[in-house]
């Protein structure tokens, strides 16, 4: 018996209810929906979160380590340290290949340090062991400038010229003197002799103008008188020239005592200048080719150095550890991306890349200062430790020079709601400019 397949399974009346959504659902689907996104607006003003700025880091000390680096390609002739030994600043400790002889070197540098020719006088300048044979290499030149304007001062010295030009001035002014006081002895005897001439004629032209004498006797005795008055008056004139070659004379040794200072302080310049040249030089020197360390500590070789080892321009040679390294920084390069964001006082939390933070945690600390201006696409922020090297897993950590790692500086906090409408006010923004 065969089965009707079209039954209608239906009816109009069940079809119209189950097609149509009660009103009752809508209303309240409707309401919940708007209370979830409305109780996700208020939550998103009141839910806040930091934003991190992940910059490289550096761990080292307040006083760093000081890295001695080769400035000149050579074999290391002399070392005079070990590795980890204790030394102190200014000590030597290797000595790269040069032309020079290392001990000349240090022996001119002595020698020179004697020589003080501003305080030079009527003494010679004692020339750095001039008969020494020095080895100077490229310190050679200046050098030998040096030892010729030190021989030049003491020819200056040894010459004597202006001493012996000052006598015979001197000796001349002397001869005048007494030339003078003889003509002046001349003049007093003129002097007297004009006063009784004088008085001869004055007698003699009273009897004139009684008639007691004849004109040709007045005239006689007129004429000796003026002839007496015109030689007195001329030893006046012979004295009066023989001052002034005194006086010229007495010039002529201010002068010459003035062209003598003037040498001296020439030739003192030019010793003290090419003095400075060759001290200049020798410091060149020892920056090329000594390796000298710059603070108290311990030295760290950055390789296995010897005697006889090559080197080669940058490398590093040594590492001086400072003795008084006890305070502990962060040094932190902040890229200039969100930097107007980084303040005093935040707090940076610090992954070291030798100690994986998932296993020994993170080391705390806050943003001490920052630098003013940026070296190069970086500032310099400066972090100091909050539990030292103790991290937030309550582990200590051994401290080593250079650990590098990654700080995560927290800003300030910023509401999840700002974050969202953000980006739509920059939009919004940007297309009122453009248009």
């Amino acid at each position: 018996m065969e089965k009707d397949t079209n039954i209608e399974l239906r009816s109009d009346s069940v079809q119209e209810i189950l097609g149509k959504m009660p009103s009752w659902i809508i209303r309240v689907g409707s309401g919940l929906i708007f209370l979830v996104v409305l109780i996700l607006v208020i939550g998103s003003w009141f839910f806040s979160y930091p934003e991190i700025i992940e910059s490289k880091l550096v761990l080292t000390t307040e006083n760093p380590p000081a890295e001695l680096i080769a400035r000149s390609n050579g074999k290391i002739v002399e070392l005079k340290v070990e590795d980890n030994q204790k030394i102190h600043a200014g000590d030597l400790l290797a000595v790269i290949e040069n032309p020079a002889d290392f001990d000349d070197m240090i022996l001119l540098k002595k020698e020179l340090k004697k020589v003080d020719p501003l305080h030079a006088t009527e003494k010679k300048i004692n020339i750095v062991s001039q008969y020494k044979s020095y080895r100077l290499g490229e310190v050679q030149n200046q050098f030998n400038t040096y030892l010729k304007s030190c021989s030049d001062y003491n020819r200056f010295v040894e010459l004597k010229y202006h001493e012996k030009k000052k006598a015979s001035l001197v000796q001349k002014r002397s001869n005048y003197r007494m030339y003078y006081n003889r003509q002046y002895k001349q003049r007093d005897i003129l002097e007297k002799e004009l006063a009784i001439v004088y008085k001869e004629f004055h007698r003699d032209s009273l009897l004139f103008r009684r008639g007691v004498i004849s004109k040709a006797e007045y005239q006689k005795s007129e004429k000796k008188y003026l002839q007496q008055s015109y030689t007195f008056h001329g030893s006046r004139s012979t004295l009066s020239a023989t001052q002034i070659q005194i006086n010229q004379v007495d010039q002529e040794i201010i002068d010459l005592e003035l062209d003598k200072e003037k040498q001296r302080k020439e030739l003192q310049d030019v010793i003290t200048q090419t003095n400075d040249n060759l001290v200049a030089q020798i410091d060149i020197w020892e920056q090329n080719y000594l390796l000298k360390s710059p603070i108290d500590g311990s030295v760290s070789f950055n390789s296995f150095w010897s005697a006889n080892q090559n080197v080669k321009a940058g490398d590093k040679v040594f590492t001086v550890l400072p003795d008084d390294s006890t305070r502990i920084l962060v040094r932190v390069d902040l890229g200039m991306n969100r930097s107007g964001k980084v303040k005093l006082g935040q707090r940076v939390n610090i992954k070291l890349n030798s100690y994986p933070y998932m296993e020994y945690g993170m080391l705390e600390g806050s943003i001490r200062s920052i630098s003013e201006v940026p070296d190069g696409d970086n500032y310099s922020l400066e972090v100091e430790l909050s539990n030292g090297l103790t991290t937030n897993y309550g582990r200590k950590l051994k401290f080593a020079q250079k650990i590098e790692g990654v700080a995560e500086i927290i800003t300030e906090d910023q509401r999840l709601l700002q974050r969202i409408f953000n980006p739509l006010k920059a939009l919004l923004k940007e297309h009122a400019v453009n248009d």
